[in-house]
């Protein structure tokens, strides 16, 4: 269910503003002795014989002659060569006993903002037991009462939209498919009062979409594209295109087990265009916002595409399957030619694209590529800004001859072990109008471990840095 009417109420509620008599402190120290107007000689000892170093990560919880916890002490220094983990004062935060905290003042070399992410990003969680209900795609409204500070509303779109993609990309395919998924944008687009229109099984071929059809037409749940858009049509156009493959076997050319069990996270894309949609229209950014989502299952039976098959594009261009696994590339194609039409402002497309980026950069640091320097370097300075890391990778034009094949325009899986994110980004340079500024994000979507803000499992990818870039790309106040 999507409802406006969902509060997610935390355990506990921290005060920034002011103490009051039930508030249990907390106190930043960068070393023991640190703040002594703060602490006795009773508390610097304490802190000393628990070996407190003030290090960032360290907490030490001082308890009263009653058993109940008197004052919280977080560490925060640092020392030469040792990088503070994104998050982390937040989790920590967020981890402790269910009480009512306070935080009287905050460090100048602290980020209030990073803090307060880290602390409501820590609070995600998903769970499918069996007692718990069915919700899908639900937006948690943050209650005002859980924390009492002037930078709430800034704080609430991050980490909503955080929430949204998290609770997509975790449901796993049983749950939802592409007629679930369809089901599911529907709701956002009519909670935010956004235009919707869809092209579903043979109305792809009928309006030519053959290679969404192509991709998604052994699966049982038919395949589709939708089309949401928002703002004035007077203003600015950015356009943004998610892959939404529900589930990826592989098609013909099998997954083996390990890589395709967590398949489910394919649609991690368009999970992210969406959460994105979300941070911007929560902000009422004066844009004309579209979002195009095509939505497949990537299944195996008689109606199964195959490797040696030759398919006609949207735009005309022929594309030979050597990989029926690499079908993400085959249906943004699609979507990305049509987004074109129109030659937005800014075109974006977002997917878990290739395992090429992964060896590269690793699950943390989201790649990107871009046709504008000035993008590209607001994409950089947002992701530092707003703790989302990015790295920029080249459309490097000498590998063309790597996507081109001998019997067709394209070839969709280049052979050979080299610039698999590079060339899977020029193959959908191809079908992008050269007027418009392109960003190609190859996310993974996915954290593989627990780390502070980031519980094993979904994780969105980008969308603060282009938040940032978009709004200053286009000088919007």
């Amino acid at each position: 269910m999507f409802t406006e009417n969902y509060f997610f109420n935390f355990a506990k509620s921290i005060d920034l503003v002011c103490r009051n008599k039930k508030s249990i402190p907390i106190i930043f120290l960068d070393r023991p002795g640190h703040k002594k107007d703060l602490l006795n000689y009773k508390e610097v000892k304490f802190l000393k014989q628990v070996g407190f170093k003030g290090m960032v990560g360290e907490r030490a919880i001082l308890p009263k002659l009653d058993g109940s916890i008197g004052k919280v002490f977080l560490g925060f220094g640092t020392t030469n060569g040792f990088v503070l983990e994104r998050f982390v004062l937040g989790a920590i935060i967020s981890s402790l006993p269910e009480n009512t905290y306070s935080i009287d003042e905050v460090p100048k070399k602290i980020d209030l903002e990073e803090l307060l992410l880290g602390y409501f990003f820590s609070k995600y969680k998903f769970s499918y037991k069996k007692s718990n209900e069915i919700k899908i795609l639900e937006l948690k409204n943050l209650s005002e009462n859980t924390l009492n500070f002037v930078g709430m509303k800034t704080i609430k779109p991050y980490v909503e939209s955080e929430w949204i993609m998290r609770d997509l990309t975790n449901m796993p395919a049983s749950h939802l498919g592409p007629d679930k998924f369809d089901e599911a944008i529907l709701k956002f687009a009519k909670f935010h009062s956004m235009s919707f229109s869809a092209y579903r099984g043979k109305e792809l071929l009928e309006n030519n979409f053959p290679l969404i059809h192509v991709v998604g037409r052994a699966s049982k749940e038919i395949p589709r594209l939708l089309d949401l858009s928002w703002g004035s049509r007077n203003s600015k156009k950015v356009t943004l295109v998610g892959k939404g493959v529900c589930f990826d076997t592989g098609g013909l050319n099998l997954k083996s087990s390990p890589s395709m069990n967590i398949m489910k996270k394919d649609m991690g894309g368009a999970a992210n265009v969406l959460a994105l949609a979300h941070l911007i229209i929560s902000n009422s950014l004066d844009i004309r916002l579209r979002v195009i989502i095509p939505i497949v299952e990537n299944s195996i039976s008689a109606l199964s595409f195959r490797p040696g098959d030759v398919l006609v594009s949207r735009k005309g261009l022929t594309i030979e399957v050597n990989n029926t696994d690499a079908e993400g590339r085959l249906i943004l194609a699609d979507a990305l030619a049509f987004a074109s039409e129109e030659t937005p402002e800014i075109l974006i497309s977002m997917a878990t694209l290739t395992g090429a980026a992964r060896v590269a950069l690793g699950p943390d640091i989201a790649p990107f590529f871009s046709t504008e320097r000035m993008f590209s370097n607001l994409i950089k300075k947002g992701g530092l800004a707003k703790y989302d890391p990015v790295w920029e990778l080249p459309f490097h034009e000498p590998y063309e001859g790597m996507i081109i094949s001998e019997i067709a325009d394209l070839d969709n899986a280049p052979s050979g072990p080299f610039g698999g994110a590079l060339t899977a980004a020029l193959f959908l340079k191809r079908f992008v109008s050269p007027e418009s500024i392109f960003s190609h994000f190859d996310i993974y979507a996915w954290s593989p471990e627990n780390k502070p803000g980031r519980s094993k499992g979904a994780v969105s990818q980008g969308i603060r840095a282009l938040y940032y870039a978009i709004k200053n790309r286009l000088k919007i106040k």
